[in-house]
Formats: C-alpha cells, structure tokens, sequence
C-alpha cells in the first residue's frame, strides 16, 4: 500500500506542476480579458460614435435623392435643345447688322426735343397771325 501512496504521491506532485502551469495560464488570460474589456468598451464607443455618423449620412444621402431627382431629365434636355434649334432659325431671320445701322441713321435723323419745340412755336405764331390777319393786315397797310 505504501508503494501505491508514494505512485499517488508522485503522481500528485506532476499534477501540482501542471496544475502551477495552468493556474499562471490562468491569470495571464485574467490580464487579457480586463485588457479586452477594455478595447471593447472602447470600441462600443467608436460604434456609437459611427452610428451618428450613418444616421448624418442617410440624411444626407436623402437629401441629395430629392435634390437629384429635381434635375431635368434626357427628355427634358431633348425638348430643351429643340426649343434652341428653333430659336435658331429665328435669329437667322433677324436683320443684319448693315440693316440695323441704317435704322439707326435713321433714329438719328429725327428731330431732338429742342427742335421740335421750335417748330411747334412756329406753328402756334403762323396760327396766331391767321387768327388775326386782318388785324395784322391793317395794322401794316392801315387800312
């Protein structure tokens, strides 16, 4: 029996080895998990961090939908660039330059605001002698 106790014995004391072994393991796996408790707070920080920003981009994101389906469409653009063929054609049947410059002689020619003046107190004075000719004409020949 003696001999089975000290087998025992012997057995134990490799055990205890192992056992040493495996409670250091033990605690360096300790220091590991409070230093990833720590990076994963840290990181649910991060997360939260990049939540707001996702919800800032959807936002942002929606707002340029309504802006982008705001803008003219090929049709549009088609009917657009129809519209200024037409015009086109308009402003090739305009006058020329030459025609515009004649027009504008023209303009030139007519007579200024003191011009017309005086002709109008022409006017009124022949109206006025007419009014009273024979007053002019007696007072002249005495008649």
């Amino acid at each position: 029996m003696e001999h089975r106790v000290a087998i025992l014995e012997k057995s134990f004391k490799k055990l205890d080895g192992k056992l040493d072994v495996i409670l250091n393991g033990i605690t360096g796996l300790k220091e590991d998990v409070s230093i990833l408790k720590v990076d994963v707070s840290g990181l649910k920080g991060d997360v939260s961090i990049l939540k707001g920003d996702v919800s800032g981009l959807k936002e942002g994101v929606a707002c340029m939908r309504g802006k982008v389906e705001t803008l003219p469409t090929v049709e549009l653009f088609a009917a657009l660039s129809q519209s200024l063929g037409q015009l086109s054609g308009h402003v090739h049947t305009l006058p020329s330059a030459a025609a515009f410059g004649e027009l504008k002689g023209r303009v030139d020619s007519l007579p200024t605001t003191a011009k017309l003046a005086s002709l109008l107190a022409i006017a009124v004075g022949v109206i006025a002698i007419f009014n009273k000719w024979p007053k002019v004409i007696d007072t002249i020949f005495g008649w």
